[in-house]
């Protein structure tokens, strides 16, 4: 059978969870193997639900990236059906929701819970939030200290040098999400140098940029919590030099790519999949979708 396309998968994602609907090239960039998209379709060859999985790889447990189900088809067995195709393909792995690097599925929301709870997920007791910031007004100034200067990776052959620093200092699922998104557009790509030497970086974009990020996966959700029509963006993840943090240096760097999008047209913008909601709160940002993370 052929997989589901991307357009197939927006459809069935905007029937089934309108409220979070994703960016149409964010789902096409995030779907992954085809392989790993299983389904079930109605005769007319409608898709009716959908899983996408990703196997343990570096993981000791795989993650179920994606569960959707029609509304008009529900409570006849078509998740439960998948999640069992799901199982008998991996073998005995745990399985998890929330945790898959790309948060494709972030994680359930309350709302979703007990349909994961009735297929055989329990939560963790670890949540995750997306928060949200009106950019219309205006912002404090960055104040990095003059050793430090703010460019992106487009400049001055920076790539090697970023994706060194982001897996040595990161690991590397952040040096793969530097790379994926400087391979796309590399001035989405924040540097802070501290003279020759990365200190630092930051991902961002618009809804129009050509990497979508997690941050404005579900942009439409993003404007509803602040409550405007115009353009959207997001950054994530950011980090510093471990010894440059509690100084006030990482603040500094965040206004830094804060006004970066503001300057760009961003009329809002999130950061997605924190469980540190109180730095955020006081730059400004506030939660409007919370997750929960679950093991099966």
């Amino acid at each position: 059978m052929t997989p589901p396309t991307a357009a197939e998968i927006h459809t069935l994602w905007a029937a089934a969870l309108p409220e979070l609907l994703p960016h149409p090239h964010g789902l096409e960039q995030r779907l992954g193997d085809p392989a790993h998209l299983l389904q079930r379709r109605a005769p007319d060859g409608t898709l009716l639900a959908a899983l996408a999985l990703r196997p343990p790889e570096a993981y000791a447990h795989a993650h179920i990236r994606l569960l959707l189900v029609h509304p008009e088809f529900r409570r006849q067995g078509l998740g439960r059906s998948l999640m069992q195709e799901a199982r008998e393909r991996l073998g005995p792995v745990a399985l998890a929701l929330g945790e898959e690097r790309g948060h494709f599925l972030p994680a359930p929301t309350a709302s979703s819970l007990p349909f994961f709870e009735a297929l055989g997920f329990t939560p963790t007791g670890r949540e995750s939030s997306d928060m949200a910031l009106d950019l219309r007004s205006p912002l404090p100034a960055s104040e990095l200290s003059p050793e430090f200067r703010v460019t992106d990776a487009s400049q001055d052959n920076l790539i090697p040098p970023l994706l060194a620093f982001a897996e040595a200092v990161f690991g590397p699922r952040w040096k793969h999400d530097a790379g994926a998104v400087a391979a796309r557009d590399a001035s989405q790509v924040l540097m802070l140098m501290n003279g020759p030497q990365v200190a630092g970086f930051a991902l961002t974009g618009l809804e129009t940029d050509a990497a979508v990020l997690p941050s404005f996966f579900f942009p439409d959700a993003l404007r509803k919590a602040v409550g405007l029509e115009g353009l959207v963006g997001g950054l994530g993840p950011i980090g510093i030099h471990p010894d440059l943090r509690g100084g006030g240096v990482g603040s500094a760097f965040m206004l830094a790519a804060m006004t970066h999008l503001q300057t760009r047209g961003a009329q809002a913008m999130a950061i997605d999949w924190t469980n540190v909601a109180p730095f955020y709160e006081r730059l400004g940002f506030r939660e409007f979708v919370r997750y929960f993370h679950m093991r099966g």
